[in-house]
């Protein structure tokens, strides 16, 4: 089987930047390899013997026009694209293109936007949609291509039948996530930065599945919401989470390994939580140490409070870690079912600080719907007082894959009636109870413009170059946000009624 595992030109978007596909909720400030699509792709050569192509338009500079001339040289058997809610436009024309070339190619779709709505992915006679968690599905519909079984029956597939409509097979119970292969970074051909790090070339890094906590507003990375998605399947009422799997200890190090090899000088790990437990992110840090590697992880806030733990990441590479503070509100983090408070992340931040990794904190926006100006403006200047060279800000996206989802279909928050695609860190589709979607998009401006532009908040990103090539990365990102801070702001704060954006006076 010749394969085709296919991420298209940024021009097929609406904004004609790169869409992020990692975590899956934004067009982002810097682009990462997909690197669950890579774990999909590994696995279809490693265990199904297809020859494959990982071709990452973005990444390797192949335009609109480089792409129609790609189609029209070669042919592949099957193309799978790997969608996100945002990138499922694009993936969309992708497939369309080809199929208008090449007729008798079969289409494959998986990730968040065809596990939630399979229906809309039929391209021509020949598509199929992954649902959830995708590796051994795919293993199964490889089966049915070589008349080795029937579709009927394939667990987490969706097919579409002659006489129309869409059929979906039962949830498929999850792998283990220690028999799958190292992904095969020798498929990656294009080049990669982020602005988190300050070495390239970059790649990114997945070593386990699930989470094991059930914030109910988190967009968990890509692979996860679409396993969520379907998880929720089995549920009548949203309950729980799918199980925490991880890859052991031996296999992480020795991922590290092959990405030092191969001559990557940094990496984004982007499990949702990579701490798990002292004993175990000891080891590991233990493992990589030689390696000289620079990276960053995600964490909680109350899993960075033990200074021998950050000291033995600081050793082994780990420049900084991100922790969702969300708000520094207790009482909207119990909200959330954030299950840590304040002081989990100021201790946080200060233990990381003072043993040699750098803390990046997340400020989501109306995580709670008790969010009001007051608690906007309190997160704003508690971030502001811990000091760290990056925070993340964001408003709700209440994903169907979530239990904020579920809140907002019975309490009527979405502006449109229900969720649509939309980029976290630059769109609101709600309004909340004591903020409007206005004011929402209002606060968001407000505070990338407060952290960024800020004369300290310059001096900290321009401090931080080490090259031409990384000023002019830099260049690019400052260029995108000050590209989102001038849409629609005047209009946006012009149906504000005024006086609500006036600062407490406390």
């Amino acid at each position: 089987m010749k394969a085709l595992f296919l991420i298209p030109p940024a021009a097929f978007n609406a904004r004609g930047l790169p869409i992020d596909r990692v975590y899956g909720c934004n067009y982002g400030f810097d682009y990462k390899p997909a690197i669950h699509f890579l774990q999909v792709a590994t696995f279809a050569q490693v265990e199904l013997g297809w020859q494959v192509r990982f071709l990452d338009c973005p990444a390797e500079g192949v335009d609109e026009a480089a792409f129609d001339a790609l189609i029209a040289a070669e042919q592949w058997d099957v193309v799978l694209h790997w969608s996100t809610y945002l990138s499922a436009v694009e993936d969309l024309e992708a497939a369309r293109r080809i199929h208008a070339r090449r007729p008798g190619t079969r289409f494959v779709f998986m990730g968040t936007a065809p596990t939630w709505k399979p229906e809309e992915f039929r391209v021509g006679d020949q598509s199929w949609c992954l649902l959830g968690e995708p590796e051994h599905t795919l293993r199964e519909l490889d089966e049915a291509w070589r008349g080795q079984r029937r579709l009927e029956g394939i667990d987490g597939l969706a097919w579409f039948p002659p006489g129309g409509g869409v059929q979906r097979g039962a949830f498929r119970q999850l792998l283990d996530v220690t028999t799958l292969p190292m992904p095969d970074r020798g498929l990656l051909l294009g080049r990669y930065r982020a602005n988190r790090l300050d070495v390239h070339p970059i790649t990114t890094m997945a070593v386990s599945r699930g989470c094991g906590f059930r914030c109910t507003f988190c967009c968990t990375n890509a692979v996860d919401q679409a396993i969520e998605l379907e998880f929720k399947r089995l549920q009548p009422t949203y309950v729980q989470r799918p199980p925490l799997r991880k890859r052991t200890v031996e296999q992480i190090v020795a991922e590290f390994q092959d990405i030092a090899a191969r001559g990557y000088k940094g990496v984004e790990i982007a499990d949702n939580i990579f701490t798990w437990g002292k004993k175990r992110t000891t080891a590991i840090c233990e493992g990589i140490e030689p390696l000289g590697l620079h990276w960053i992880c995600l964490a909680r806030a109350n899993m960075l409070h033990d200074a021998e733990q950050i000291r033995a990441m600081a050793r082994a590479g780990c420049k900084m870690v991100y922790m969702g503070s969300e708000t520094f509100d207790d009482g909207l983090l119990e909200d959330c079912v954030k299950e840590i408070h304040v002081r989990d992340v100021v201790q946080a931040v200060e233990t990381c600080r003072a043993n040699g990794v750098e803390p990046e904190i997340s400020v989501l926006i109306g995580a709670s719907p008790n969010e009001t100006w007051s608690t906007v403006y309190n997160s704003w200047r508690m971030s502001r007082r811990l000091g760290t060279r990056f925070v993340h800000f964001s408003v709700a996206l209440p994903s169907p894959s979530t239990e904020m989802y579920d809140q907002a279909m019975h309490n009527g928050w979405f502006v449109e009636g229900d969720f649509r695609p939309a980029d976290n860190a630059r769109e609101v589709i709600i309004n909340l109870p004591h903020l409007s979607r206005a004011e929402l998009a209002l606060a968001l401006k407000l505070a990338y413009a407060a952290q960024y532009l800020s004369p300290a908040g310059i001096w900290k990103q321009v401090s931080a170059v080490r090259s031409g090539e990384d000023l002019l990365h830099k260049a690019r990102s400052a260029t995108r946000l000050l590209g989102f801070l001038a849409e629609r702001t005047a209009q946006a704060s012009s149906s504000i009624p005024p006086g609500r954006v006036t600062p407490p006076s406390a």
